[in-house]
C-alpha cells in the first residue's frame, strides 16, 4: 500500500512538470515578419514590416494569381514597441519575428542615432540575433520595403543573400549582425560602419507586381557602399573603394578582383585574390600612436589583356610590385581620407592600442579627436597562386 501511494505522488509530481506546448503558436494566426524598416517621422518612429503572404508563396500548379507575395505594414509611434502595437488594427494575424532576415534604417534616423532602435531589437525574446542591418541610402526604409523583387518573390530574402554573397565574392560590403552591431557599439576604440542599400530607378513602379515580369528590371535594390558611424550616429558615407578598403584592414576580405596595369604596352590585369590575412600593429613614436598594417594576400591571374609572356620567371616579381604597391597606396589613401572627412576611427586601431599599449590608451580622453593625425603605414606581400590554364593570352602571338 505504501508502494502504491509513493508511486501515485511521484506520478502526480511528473505531471506538474509536463507543461506541455504552451507557448505554441498556430500557423493560421501568424503573419511571418521578414523585413523591418525603422525611420524617424515628426519626431516619432514611423516602423515597417514586411510580411509573408503564405498563400501566394507556395507553389500551385496550374494556378495563376496577380497578388503580392508579401504584404507591408507601417504605424507611426512614440517608441517602436507603441508602433509595432498600433498595427495590429491593419494586420490580421500576431506579428511574428522569429524568422527577421533585413532591419533597414532610414538614413534620418541613422543620423540621429540608433541606440534606442537597437534596445527593443536586443530585448525581444521572439527575435534571433542573424538577421542583417542595412541603411537606407538617399531614402526612408520604408519605400527600400515596398520595392518588389524581380527574382526571389520575398524581397527581404533578396536582399539578405545579396548582401551575403556581396560580402564573400565582393567585400566592398559587409554583413552587420545584432552581436556584431553591439560589439562595435560598446568599444571604445573602433566605431560601426553599416551597408548602405539604395534605390535605382522609379520607386512608383518597383511597388508593382509587374516589376519581376521585366528581362531588364526597371527598378533593383543595389548596395552602394557603407555609412560611418561615430558612437551611435551615422556621419558619413563610405564609397565602393573606401568600404573595400576599410575590409582589407579589419582582415574582413574573402574574395575580391582587382586588377593592375600590364608591365608592357597597354591593357590591364585581372587579379582574383582568394585570401586575405591582416595583422595590424601598434606603436609609439614621440609620445604618438603609430599603426602598421601588414597585409597577406593570395591571389590568382584571371585575365591578361597585354601581350605578355607569363612563363617568364622575371614577371612574376614585376607583377607582386605592382601589386602591392597599388593596395600600399590604396590602403593608405583610403584611411587619410577618412581621417580627414570623418574623423571617426571605423577601422578598429583604438582597439589595437588599447590591447597593445593599455597604459598609454588610459591617457587619451577623446580617441576619435587623436585618430585624425596617426600615422597609419600599409605593408602589402602578395602571392601569385595560380595563372589559369594557359600562360599567354589568347591573341598573344597576333600582338607585337
Amino acid at each position: 500500500m505504501k508502494r502504491a501511494i509513493a508511486s501515485c505522488l511521484l506520478l502526480m509530481l511528473l505531471l506538474l512538470l509536463m507543461t506541455g506546448c504552451w507557448s505554441r503558436h498556430e500557423l493560421n494566426d501568424l503573419n511571418i515578419v521578414v523585413g523591418m524598416g525603422i525611420d524617424k517621422s515628426n519626431g516619432k518612429y514611423k516602423v515597417t514590416v514586411q510580411t509573408v503572404n503564405p498563400g501566394q508563396v507556395a507553389s500551385k500548379k496550374g494556378s495563376i494569381s496577380t497578388a503580392s507575395p508579401v504584404v507591408t505594414y507601417e504605424e507611426v509611434g512614440t517608441t517602436i514597441p507603441e508602433a509595432l502595437s498600433r498595427m495590429t488594427v491593419k494586420a490580421p494575424r500576431h506579428l511574428y519575428f522569429a524568422h527577421l532576415r533585413m532591419v533597414i534604417i532610414g538614413e534620418e534616423a541613422a543620423r540621429e542615432g540608433i541606440s534606442k532602435q537597437l534596445d527593443f531589437l536586443s530585448r525581444n525574446m521572439e527575435m534571433r540575433t542573424d538577421f542583417f542591418f542595412v541603411i537606407a541610402r538617399d531614402t526612408d526604409a520604408s519605400e527600400v520595403l515596398k520595392i518588389n523583387s524581380p527574382m526571389d518573390p520575398i524581397p527581404a530574402n533578396n536582399i539578405y543573400t545579396k548582401l551575403d554573397n556581396s560580402d564573400k565574392l565582393w567585400s566592398a560590403t559587409g554583413s552587420m549582425t545584432l552581436n556584431h552591431l553591439l560589439q562595435d557599439l560598446g568599444k571604445e576604440g573602433k566605431s560601426p560602419s553599416i551597408t548602405g542599400l539604395e534605390i535605382v530607378g522609379d520607386r512608383n513602379i518597383g511597388k508593382k507586381t509587374t516589376n519581376g515580369q521585366y528581362i531588364e528590371p526597371p527598378v533593383i535594390l543595389q548596395y552602394a557602399g557603407m555609412a560611418a558611424f561615430k558612437s551611435d550616429r551615422m556621419v558619413g558615407w563610405l564609397d565602393e573603394n573606401d568600404t573595400k578598403a576599410l575590409n582589407y584592414v579589419q582582415n574582413s576580405v574573402y574574395q575580391t578582383t582587382g586588377f593592375i596595369p600590364c608591365p608592357k604596352g597597354k591593357g590591364n590585369i585581372t587579379m582574383q585574390v582568394i585570401r586575405a590575412d591582416t595583422f595590424i600593429k601598434a606603436s609609439i613614436q614621440n609620445g604618438k600612436p603609430e599603426f602598421d598594417v601588414y597585409l597577406r594576400i593570395e591571389q590568382d591571374i584571371s585575365d591578361a589583356e597585354c601581350s605578355i609572356d607569363l612563363s617568364q620567371a622575371a614577371i612574376v616579381p614585376e607583377l607582386k610590385k605592382l601589386t602591392d604597391n597599388k593596395i600600399k597606396a590604396f590602403i593608405e589613401g583610403s584611411v587619410q581620407k577618412i581621417q580627414k572627412n570623418l574623423g571617426t576611427d571605423i577601422y578598429g586601431f583604438g582597439e589595437v592600442l588599447h590591447q597593445q599599449y593599455p597604459k598609454v590608451w588610459h591617457q587619451i580622453k577623446d580617441w576619435n579627436k587623436v585618430f585624425t593625425t596617426v600615422k597609419v603605414r600599409a605593408h602589402v606581400n602578395s602571392i601569385l597562386r595560380r595563372m589559369g590554364t594557359i600562360l599567354q593570352p589568347v591573341d598573344y602571338t597576333n600582338k607585337e
